[in-house]
């Protein structure tokens, strides 16, 4: 029998690491396309903003994987016995960071139509998912992580126990 709750949440990682992958990418280009102006006025701060953006969400996705156990020393919220709160939290901070890049870099006049939305959608797709995984971890608490993990045969205590 095929748990409903499991391919729900592995789908949801799906989302969210695939988000995440298109928002590595989003800093990567705006990084380049911005990178002759970095001496102007805030340019080096904005830099640094999408620097520090691609690794956080290098290290979500790597939290996502569960990979390296490392990871879990340095941020111990982030592993199976806490709940999705605080990964949801970072989440929903890194989506508002990406749709609040400074308007002149991120114009649709100075990257063009097609790669101003490509930064758009991503930040809105991290910013809700984050919402689920706020709301997720706060009424789920840390076992769904464990139903979720691929492997696990340990499905959901039923309703009233």
């Amino acid at each position: 029998m095929v748990n409903s709750t499991f391919i729900i949440l592995n789908a949801l990682r799906v989302l969210s690491i695939t988000s995440l992958l298109l928002a590595i990418a989003t800093c990567i280009i705006v990084n380049v396309k911005g990178f002759p102006n970095l001496g102007q006025s805030n340019t080096i701060f904005q830099f640094m903003n999408r620097s520090v953006i691609a690794l956080e969400a290098l290290v979500l996705i790597f939290a996502e994987l569960g990979w390296p156990a490392r990871l879990f020393r340095w941020f111990p919220m982030l592993d199976d016995t806490h709940s999705w709160s605080f990964f949801g939290f970072l989440q929903i901070v890194m989506g508002s960071l990406i749709l609040g890049y400074d308007s002149g870099i991120s114009s649709v006049h100075f990257l063009g139509h097609s790669l101003y939305i490509f930064i758009v959608v991503p930040g809105w797709f991290i910013f809700i998912i984050g919402i689920i995984y706020m709301i997720t971890g706060s009424f789920g608490g840390p076992g769904l992580k464990a139903t979720r993990r691929l492997g696990s045969t340990k499905s959901p205590p039923p309703y009233g126990v």
